[in-house]
């Protein structure tokens, strides 16, 4: 069996189109406003977005990751030593770190044991968004 990524036509079929689904308006309206202060290529980049998504999620992460992620990149290594997360925050913020591409290893069973509701809502999101990008 062939795992071809060709359809019948044998093109290549195109890049899905993807729209986040955001915990709330204040997410999708807070997401927005900080993408749009970032550098043009930083808007379309998938590590961006993804950490984005995160770290917009909801009021806590937008406290404790928002000062550390700017068109200047994420400085997760200073985050982590300056700032005090619960454990799923903790969890979810090291996730948003490997999904930017710095070298945190996250453990994907002890993840989804780690986080409630909406921040597993927000991890699935980020994964796709890290996959596809952001389409609007």
């Amino acid at each position: 069996m062939s795992h071809s990524h060709s359809n019948h036509s044998g093109q290549r079929p195109e890049k899905p189109v993807l729209s986040p689904q955001f915990l709330s308006a204040s997410h999708r309206s807070l997401f927005f406003q900080r993408l749009n202060d970032l550098a043009r290529y930083q808007q379309t980049s998938p590590e961006y977005q993804a950490v984005l998504f995160i770290l917009t999620s909801d009021d806590e992460s937008y406290a404790k990751m928002g000062p550390y992620f700017s068109s200047n990149g994420f400085r997760s290594f200073d985050m982590f030593n300056e700032t005090d997360f619960s454990r799923g925050y903790a969890k979810i913020a090291r996730a948003a770190a490997d999904l930017f591409g710095q070298d945190y290893e996250t453990s994907l069973s002890d993840l989804v044991g780690s986080l409630d509701h909406d921040l597993f809502h927000t991890f699935l999101q980020a994964l796709i968004i890290r996959k596809y990008g952001v389409n609007g």
